[in-house]
């Protein structure tokens, strides 16, 4: 007969069950929700930033070096410009302060015949006339056509402002732009006779080449005048041009740059898009997507760090989800143990009451006992669960031993060097050890020996425990080391002790194996040295 008290704790168990398992589902959906993300509108990506950054960039450096390209060559035209209008105004100093005529040998009688002769006797540069204003209103030139300024009233106006004393003058005709230099002639002039205002003699005629303009009004009272004009439209003209030149070049170049920056950033960022695209499968839930990492820059650097995070966190699902699995699987039993046991109790029958409370006590014990070894197991995964420092590996075998002995009525042995130091966890290390024991005790009798032993090589530290019992089955030699795996069906343990001495190594980076004995079984630790 069920009394109401047991079948109300029998569904209290039963319920308090279901929430465990609501919580750890709930726990795990927790873990999961924090991974992920919302789906965003992605606008201008980081490829499209980069190629208008560094198209950006181009047209700003070529129109830099464009402008500097023009304010130089510009400086070099007027330079140019200068120096060719100085040479032909030295040239017509010497040749007047001379006097002689080269052609003839005789002295100049006149101002006009100077001007005319030099006049006849030079050609000039390229976008550039000279002007001979004679004494008796005549103009002659020699180069620009006549139209351009022969005819025109400013640059006579220029020239007749500077006549007497020379100088530079700069006008502007139509949309042409002319510079030039204006120098005074007068008959004191070596050789040339006072009578300035004579007739044109023979000498004076023009040669091939000299034109006349009409109606000039810029030399009297017996001064001539000669001019440099120069076309500094012209000059420039070929500069605008090379300029309009560069500014398609620079265009086609700024495109192409773009263009190319565009494939490398492309490329250069895959690596970036492909992390993206995996975060974006792992929002779903799948950890085992990995980068393809290539090279040994940053961006490789960054896909072999992401996907290291990516093993990590997929170790810590899976351990979690085993946790969970190991629960669930451990605690079930003994919950339906004691639901059943509290269905079943007759709660007016103080020996059934006393019977069942002792049964209820030591399976909750034991229920205990598991979830601290479980709990052990998932912190083995925390970086704080071992804390390193430099320990006498000698020492901690042979307290471990002592502490052993109290375990049970066995021949106890120990096998370690004088010294020997490493750097590690003596708590855990210990805790190993002594677990260890506790199996070897399981699987031997009273009397048998059981060894303690620590040694090294050049790479690593070595920690066995060795018995003289029954040995380990082959059939399971390879799967012992699995959770609630367990050596045989005798004992009250859960199967968890070798794998919580496999964390241990585990987390010094070492591991755990069987050694092939012939008699009975020895488990040693293998610890690499250098420990940080």
């Amino acid at each position: 007969m069920k009394s109401p008290t047991a079948t109300t704790t029998g569904t209290t168990t039963a319920m308090t069950l279901s929430a465990m398992t609501a919580t750890m589902t709930m726990m795990t959906t927790a873990m999961t929700g924090t991974m992920m993300t919302t789906e965003r509108r992605v606008g201008l990506t980081v490829q499209n930033r980069l190629t208008l950054a560094v198209a950006a960039l181009s047209v700003v450096t070529l129109s830099v070096v464009g402008l500097i390209l023009y304010t130089v060559e510009s400086s070099n035209v007027s330079s140019r410009i200068t120096a060719s209008m100085a040479q032909e105004i030295g040239e017509m100093r010497t040749f007047s302060e001379n006097g002689i005529d080269p052609q003839t040998g005789r002295p100049f009688t006149s101002v006009d015949e100077i001007l005319s002769n030099f006049l006849a006797q030079n050609r000039p540069d390229e976008d550039e006339a000279l002007f001979a204003f004679l004494t008796d209103g005549r103009v002659l030139y020699q180069g620009e056509p006549e139209g351009l300024l022969g005819g025109s009233k400013a640059f006579e106006e220029a020239v007749a402002h500077v006549a007497e004393k020379g100088g530079e003058i700069s006008l502007t005709v139509g949309d042409v732009e002319y510079e030039g230099f204006v120098l005074p002639i007068t008959g004191t002039e070596a050789g040339a006779n006072t009578d300035t205002r004579a007739a044109p003699t023979d000498s004076t005629t023009r040669t091939k080449g000299v034109g006349e303009v009409a109606g000039g009004t810029a030399a009297t009272n017996g001064l001539g005048a000669f001019v440099v004009v120069h076309n500094v439209s012209a000059s420039q003209g070929d500069l605008v041009q090379i300029m309009q030149i560069y500014v398609v070049v620079a265009l086609a170049a700024a495109l192409l740059i773009s263009g190319i920056s565009s494939l490398l950033a492309r490329r250069l960022l895959s690596p970036v898009t492909e992390l993206r695209r995996t975060a974006q499968s792992i929002s779903g839930g799948d950890l085992s997507s990995r980068l393809a990492t290539k090279g040994h820059d940053d961006i490789a650097e960054l896909g072999h760090t992401f996907n290291d995070m990516l093993d990590r966190l997929e170790a810590a699902f899976e351990a979690q989800r085993r946790f969970l699995d190991d629960v669930g699987h451990e605690l079930r039993t003994p919950l339906t143990i004691l639901g059943g046991h509290l269905e079943t109790m007759n709660a007016e029958d103080v020996d059934d009451v006393e019977e069942t409370r002792t049964m209820l006590l030591d399976e909750t014990d034991r229920m205990g006992r598991l979830v601290e070894e479980l709990l052990l197991l998932a912190r083995a995964r925390r970086p704080d669960f071992v804390r390193l420092a430099e320990v006498d590996l000698s020492g901690v075998v042979s307290d471990s031993l002592a502490k052993a002995k109290g375990l049970g009525d066995r021949e106890w042995g120990l096998e370690v060097p004088e010294t020997l130091s490493f750097r590690g966890d003596r708590q855990r290390l210990t805790q190993a050890l002594l677990q260890l024991a506790a199996n070897a005790v399981d699987h031997t009798e009273d009397g048998q020996r059981i060894v303690f032993g620590a040694g090294e090589d050049s790479e690593s530290v070595h920690i066995w425990v060795r018995d003289e019992g029954k040995g380990v089955p082959d059939e399971i030699a390879e799967d012992i080391f699995d959770r609630f795996c367990r050596g045989s069906t005798d004992g009250a343990g859960f199967g968890l002790g070798l794998s919580i001495i496999t964390a241990i190594a585990e987390a010094h980076e070492g591991t755990v194996v069987l050694d092939q004995t012939t008699v009975g079984a020895q488990f040693r630790m293998i610890l690499p040295k250098g420990q940080k």
